[in-house]
Formats: C-alpha cells, structure tokens, sequence
C-alpha cells in the first residue's frame, strides 16, 4: 500500500466535482424518462389488444406503461371463448400500490365487464381527479351469459363518464345499445353521452366511404371526422386500443386533449401499414 498526504481541503477538492458529476447524471436521467401512465385493461393473451399490446404502444411513443389487469380473456387470433373477471379488491390495491409509489400523469380503462370495476375505477380516479382518464369502452361479446352487460355497462356510464377526458367508443356498439334502447330513446347516442357527463367522445368505424376508416372525435365545442385507409382484416377492438392507448400516451406527455387525439390518429396511420398474421384469425398490429 502506498500512503498518500492529502489534506481535508484536498480530498474535498477531489469529491465536490465528483458530487458535482453525481448529481448532473441524476438529473439527466431524471429529464429523459419517459411519461407514466396506467392502464386497467383485460388481459388478452392473443397480443392484439389491451394487456399486454398496450404496453408495446405506449413504448413506441415514449410512455411507460404500468398496468392492473381487470379480466383474463379466453381466446385466440380469431374469436373469444371466455372472459373471466379478476376481483376488484386485488385490483384497487395494486392500482394504488403503483399510484403511491409512482408519479403517474394519466389512467386508461376499459373495456369494463363488471359493476364492480366500474365502481372501484371510478372511486379510484375520484381519488386523482388531477390525472386524465381514458375510458375505452365497447358491447359485451355475445355469448356471454354469466356477464351482465347491462349492469356493466350502467356503472361505466353512471360512475366513470363523468371522470372521463375521453371516451373511446366504436360505432357497432352504439348502434347495439341504441337498438336495446340502453341510452335511451335519442337519434344522436353522441349528444346523449356528452349530455351525460362525458367530456368529450371519440367514436371509431363511422360508416362512410368504402376502403377508408372514419372517425368522429366531439366534444362540447364542436366536432371533427377523421378518414384513412385502414387494413380491413384487423379487429375493431385492436384498432380501439392502439388508439386508445396512443391517446393515453400523449395526455401522460402533456398534450392537450384535441392534440392527443390528433396525433393518436396519425399513430394508428403510420402503424396501418405494420400488420402481420400470427395464426388463422386476425391480423394483428
């Protein structure tokens, strides 16, 4: 060992730069880390909706996407068999455990398949009223008797519009809760949701010219439609939470919200082109 004479004011002149580098390098990691948002989504094992693919979408713009699984999806590349929901006790606490620990910038929900959801999410965001919320919505699958899609359906609209900054909804579906009269007895399903709460609404597969994708985004200061060609052979829902999550994404950057959807729409174009095929269903993105 070699015994070297320095001094306390030598060896402070050694660590104060050291410190100095130290804390630049915090600061900078700090700068560059990308935007957190939370998903509460069913789980579809398939990778063409919801959890998991969300997580890859917010990756691609940036965001880091942490998650609470709210149902388990039986299912494949071409239909579904089963959905079982997850207990909203086990939910709300490992929502909380992330939104305690993490500085969070913005919450996406849905598709929701149980009242019980639908409570919890809505007491949740109550509780961070400061955090924007996505709510993606959709019609139950049919076949599905042991879920109750009106009751469903009932708390999604009662507890959780009025929280939303956006609802994402699919024209089928508002055509088959106008058809059971769900929403009431109204030519315009959109109106009758911005005048129940909703802030603003995005409605995906509008009917409109053939080999082209509309979508209606409206809110209480106007609307605007949206057109592009779209890979026919993708599932309506995969093409819902791309968006949905890409929304999701830039609110948690600090867009404001006509700029998010804006840019969401332009996401969901670059990525029309990026489909594959995995098995003997849907494309996939």
């Amino acid at each position: 060992f070699i015994l070297l004479n320095y001094s306390t004011r030598d060896i402070q002149s050694l660590v104060w730069p050291c410190r100095c580098i130290q804390d630049k390098m915090a600061a900078e990691i700090k700068n560059s880390s990308p935007a957190l948002a939370l998903v509460l989504a069913p789980y579809d094992p398939s990778g063409g909706a919801h959890l998991p693919a969300d997580a890859l979408t917010g990756a691609r713009l940036g965001c880091h996407i942490v998650s609470v699984p709210t149902a388990l999806l039986v299912r494949d590349s071409a239909q579904q068999e089963n959905i079982q929901t997850l207990a909203e006790d086990i939910a709300d606490d490992q929502a909380r455990c992330l939104l305690e620990d993490m500085n969070i910038q913005a919450i996406k929900c849905g598709p929701v398949y149980s009242p019980e959801i639908a409570s919890m999410v809505a007491e949740l965001c109550s509780d961070y009223p400061e955090l924007p919320l996505v709510l993606h919505l959709s019609a139950m699958p049919t076949g599905l008797d042991e879920l109750d899609a009106d009751d469903a359906l009932d708390a999604s609209l009662r507890l959780l519009l009025p929280l939303s900054s956006l609802l994402l909804i699919d024209h089928p579906s508002l055509e088959r809760w106008q058809a059971d009269e769900l929403l009431g007895d109204t030519p315009d399903a959109v109106e009758t949701l911005l005048n129940n709460g909703a802030n603003a609404v995005l409605v995906t597969g509008v009917p409109g010219t053939a080999g082209q994708w509309h979508t209606r985004f409206q809110g209480h200061h106007g609307r605007l439609d949206y057109s592009m060609p779209l890979d026919g052979g993708v599932r309506q829902q995969d093409i819902d939470s791309l968006l949905a999550t890409a929304c999701l994404s830039f609110l948690a950057q600090g867009h404001e919200l006509d700029n998010a959807v804006e840019s969401a729409l332009l996401h969901l174009q670059e990525r029309a082109g990026d489909t594959f095929q995995t098995g003997m269903g849907h494309r996939l993105f």
